[in-house]
């Protein structure tokens, strides 16, 4: 029975997704301590990792959904279309196989749809779920949403609009959480050095 729900793609991406965020959270403090020379010594709050890692549980099954929903409003790719004595046919009159071909207009609509509502909500909802998890505060938490995601979105269109073109054109649906999670880990430490080197 445990092995059944590990097959479930909500179960396992929520897992590799917490996963790497766990990752994450650990790789980053090991920078801040090499910037403060204190070398390895990792001085993990517990409190900061279980809120990174509760919001990878929350937001993997509608990130999941989100992407499943594009797909069958905008599916990557079609049945590849040939001419046959002046007419178009789905596949060659010789083929019986059908050939798919990536359709890039629906997979510009689905990077549009991603990297401005979907990600303007998710950071937002970020923001606003570790900051109330962490204060307790709704105004706090209010204004703390409206005065940090502008620039972490400003931050975020530099990176995701080419990872979400790589993930919808070319990762498998099942691998889309790991693939963006394992980006999203390399683009925390980027950031983690970019702010060190300043």
């Amino acid at each position: 029975m445990a092995a059944n729900i590990l097959k479930s793609p909500y179960v396992s991406s929520t897992l590799q997704a917490t996963i790497m965020a766990m990752a994450s959270y650990v790789i980053g403090e090991m920078v801040l301590s090499l910037k403060d020379d204190r070398g390895l010594a990792v001085d993990i709050d517990y409190n900061a990792l279980g809120r990174l890692t509760s919001w990878a549980v929350v937001i993997t099954p509608v990130c999941i959904l989100w992407q499943q929903m594009l797909d069958n409003r905008f599916p990557s790719t079609r049945t590849k279309k040939y001419a046959v004595n002046g007419q178009t046919t789905a596949t060659k009159a010789d083929n019986a196989v059908q050939e798919e071909e990536y359709d890039q207009l629906n997979i510009f609509i689905k990077v549009v749809l991603q990297e401005t509502i979907f990600s303007i909500v998710v950071n937002s909802g970020f923001i606003a779920y570790i900051s109330y998890l962490e204060h307790g505060d709704l105004y706090l938490t209010k204004t703390e949403v409206f005065s940090t995601v502008p620039g972490l979105y400003m931050s975020s269109i530099k990176v995701w609009p080419l990872v979400s073109y790589i993930s919808f054109g070319f990762v498998p649906p099942n691998l889309r959480v790991a693939f963006t999670s394992f980006i999203g880990l390399l683009y925390g430490i980027y950031v983690n050095v970019y702010v060190i080197s300043k």
